[in-house]
């Protein structure tokens, strides 16, 4: 038996849900809260308290590129790994940059848009406090400077001009493929597509619709996919609304910042 722990919405639970869609995988979801994460039974199964989490009748794999991949060996389904050498690294390299930079490039623009002034509120009294619960020293002082400075410090403009980097590349790979790592779907777009609809979720949809057509068209496919709907249609981010309407509040500064890394 399968169980897929997550929570709606966060970009790591939606690929791993993109992949068990796309298999057809009979599974047992099991929806968290972020206060879940905590909990001793979640701890003895992922004692990172991130998700998501896969449990196969006994074993516990975690780490959603791993969690990916060992759904597309273990389950039944078409396969999500391209048959060419080179095209299967095309597909790892897209994974590899979707943890490794384009996460921790989402996770600044969301926490930012979505969290900071939130978080602000509640840990006004104490926010070293709040701090000195990130266990992760980066991860931390990077944390420290968005509650300072917000928009105006460097993270926040790094962290969007990755973003815009990886539509650069999506469209210069779309050029030569119809999907990322070839011309059909794979782990790849299952990899990417969070990214691009938490962007969606902001109302930033002109990364793409300005001057990269391939993208567009790559969005139309991945949007109408029997997936898509499966995921999001079902079962769509709760915290959406909350992004839309946070991002429009500060649509001018989120312009100012793209038309600078734009020229």
């Amino acid at each position: 038996m399968l169980e897929l722990y997550y929570f709606h919405g966060a970009t790591c639970g939606l690929k791993t849900r993109f992949t068990m869609a796309e298999k057809g995988a009979d599974y047992t979801p099991r929806a968290l809260t972020r206060d879940d994460l905590k909990s001793p039974e979640y701890l003895k199964l992922n004692p990172n308290a991130e998700v998501p989490t896969l449990v196969h009748d006994d074993a516990v794999v975690v780490e959603s590129s791993i969690i990916m991949r060992y759904i597309d060996a273990a389950a039944d389904g078409p396969a999500l790994r391209p048959s060419a050498p080179l095209d299967r690294a095309r597909m790892g390299m897209w994974m590899k940059l979707a943890d490794e930079y384009y996460l921790p490039a989402l996770s600044t623009v969301t926490y930012t848009i979505g969290h900071r002034d939130r978080i602000m509120a509640e840990h006004d009294d104490d926010v070293d406090a709040y701090l000195a619960a990130i266990p992760h020293p980066v991860r931390r002082e990077r944390r420290r400077r968005l509650l300072n400075d917000g928009f105006n410090s460097p993270d926040f403009t790094a962290a969007l001009q990755t973003l815009d980097g990886m539509l650069i590349k999506m469209e210069a790979e779309l050029t030569e493929s119809a999907y990322l790592a070839d011309d059909h779907y794979t782990l790849a777009d299952a990899a990417i597509t969070p990214f691009v609809e938490r962007l969606r979720e902001f109302g930033l949809d002109d990364m793409w619709e300005r001057g990269r057509p391939d993208v567009c068209d790559w969005w139309d496919r991945i949007r109408t996919r029997g997936s898509y709907d499966d995921v999001l249609g079902t079962t769509p981010n709760p915290e959406a609304p909350m992004y839309a309407e946070k991002a429009a509040a500060v649509r001018e500064i989120l312009q100012d910042h793209l038309a600078r890394i734009w020229g």
